[in-house]
């Protein structure tokens, strides 16, 4: 075994040195190549299988063409958005002079221009920016491209006149003002916050600063959402087409090739259809108009009237390739609005049950609520979740001091207590409180919603069956024997074999 092991450590101690010995040549004979660089030819030329390495950000400064190349793989590594971060990174980067001091980050340009482009050739999609970039990135990532795209420094967009700017010009406002409300709304959203593991620990001072900018960063954009939004709506009024910068356009710019006015002008860029950005435009001015109706309860009209304007526009684009719209969000906005606003007709055959059960409460039809609910049980289309809601918001009604109200949650809850019954659930606590004291009318309610109408069983002549038990009506009398009673209870016991009498 001895002699065994020292053959392999010999083995190994001569590939090692054999091998180490020809990397060391190759690093020496690729001069003043990068460590990484020479690891990587050096993987090539020596036959050893390796795995891809990730192309760096300074490789596309060496190689001015290899950002397209790199842009037109399927499984790219780095992906677009890592790009544009890691590029927008370095720009920022503070450096450190001879005297040891720290400067503020050099104005580099090049890398800037990179991040627009990898954000040109993602066609400015601010779903999957918004999806791969922190809100400081996509921040310096827009306000870039607000420069190129030359809009006049130190005038508000608001009071910009969209219809005299250039199309490139014009169309980087409204990107960013597109941008500004749908992170105002995204910010509203209740996020999940992770716990900092061990290996975190150096890094909290990191997402601490990035916690306090984004924070800073958000407190301008709420400061300026109402400028952002007229100018949306202003934007509305173009009836044009709009262009936005493309890889091509955005090396023109490099080039200083903007002197003849082709970047400029109405055929360069990317060409999007008026239909197209409108439709874009009113979903997110819903949005935002949708977030303002938690405080503004007639901003929610707004909202419902941009909506149906993204869904009749949507009709108009189905060949689009520019309109990335997320549909069962949009309909949910559409549905919450349509509700908040009791802008639906029961009688639609497009009516969706929530429609339906949202205007009779609109309308004060209790009775038809109800009669909804008991129908449910039956069908179970609406969910747990829905029921309870209404529920609640009659609770809350009661609360603030609407009378008339009582019986029609004891209604509810004894409604929503037969499906939880019949899906296997532990009924509510308020439903067991209930039962603590019922009156007669809870009662027969209960026995109205248990009631199958399938049964040949009809309703009693008296409301209260343990009266019909008591008084030995036909047909208790075949259930139920008395074995004990006084003038305060009686006692029954259930009759082993039941015979059925009519």
């Amino acid at each position: 075994m001895r002699r065994h092991g020292v053959s392999c450590v010999s083995l190994a101690t001569e590939w090692n040195r054999n091998d180490g010995g020809a990397m060391e040549r190759r690093r020496m004979n690729y001069g003043r190549m990068s460590a990484e660089a020479a690891d990587r030819v050096a993987a090539v030329t020596s036959g050893r299988p390796s795995t891809p390495l990730q192309t760096s950000w300074f490789e596309f400064l060496l190689d001015g063409s290899l950002l397209e190349k790199h842009l037109q793989k399927s499984n790219a590594d780095p992906t677009p958005v890592q790009l544009i971060a890691q590029f927008l990174e370095q720009a920022s980067k503070l450096s450190v002079n001879e005297q040891n001091q720290v400067q503020p980050p050099a104005d580099n340009r090049t890398l800037k221009l990179l991040a627009l482009k990898v954000a040109a050739h993602m066609k400015w999609d601010l779903d999957s920016l918004e999806k791969g970039l922190t809100i400081p990135v996509l921040n310096m990532l827009l306000n870039e491209l607000l420069c190129v795209s030359k809009v006049p420094p130190g005038v508000k967009h608001v009071d910009l006149d969209l219809s005299t700017l250039p199309p490139t010009t014009a169309m980087a406002v409204i990107i960013y003002n597109r941008w500004a409300i749908r992170t105002i709304v995204l910010s509203s959203f209740p996020e999940k916050q992770t716990k900092p593991g061990p290996h975190q620990i150096n890094m909290l001072n990191i997402v601490q600063q990035e916690k306090e900018m984004t924070e800073n960063i958000l407190t301008v954009l709420k400061e300026q959402a109402t400028d952002s939004i007229t100018v949306l709506e202003g934007a509305l009024q173009l009836k044009k087409d709009f262009y936005v910068h493309t890889l091509r356009t955005l090396d023109l710019l490099a080039a200083d090739a903007a002197a003849n006015g082709e970047t400029e002008s109405s055929t360069a860029g990317l060409r999007i259809s008026a239909d197209d950005l409108h439709c874009q435009v009113h979903h997110d001015l819903g949005g935002i108009f949708f977030q303002q109706g938690c405080t503004d309860q007639p901003t929610y009209e707004k909202a419902r009237d941009h909506f149906r304007q993204t869904k009749e526009l949507l009709k108009k684009l189905d060949s689009t390739v520019h309109v990335h719209m997320d549909e069962k969000r949009l309909a949910g906005y559409w549905n919450a609005c349509r509700a908040l606003t009791g802008d639906c007709d029961p009688c639609d055959p497009q009516t969706t049950p929530y429609d339906q059960i949202n205007s009779l409460i609109r309308a004060h039809n209790h009775q038809a609520v109800m009669e909804a609910f008991i129908k449910d049980n039956v069908s179970r289309s609406l969910p747990n979740h829905f029921r309870r809601s209404v529920l609640r918001e009659f609770l809350y009604k009661v609360q603030q001091g609407e009378s008339g109200l009582d019986e029609v949650c004891h209604q509810l809850c004894v409604c929503n207590a037969v499906r939880d019954a019949l899906e296997g659930e532990i009924l509510s606590i308020r439903f067991q409180q209930l039962l603590l004291k019922p009156s007669k009318r809870i009662v027969d309610f209960i026995l109205e919603v248990v009631y199958d109408k399938g049964e040949i069983y009809s309703f009693s002549k008296h409301g209260r069956f343990c009266h019909e038990i008591k008084m030995n009506y036909s047909p208790y009398t075949n259930y139920f024997t008395r074995v004990f009673w006084n003038r305060s209870y009686h006692v029954y016991k259930v009759n082993s074999i039941i015979s059925f009498q009519y």
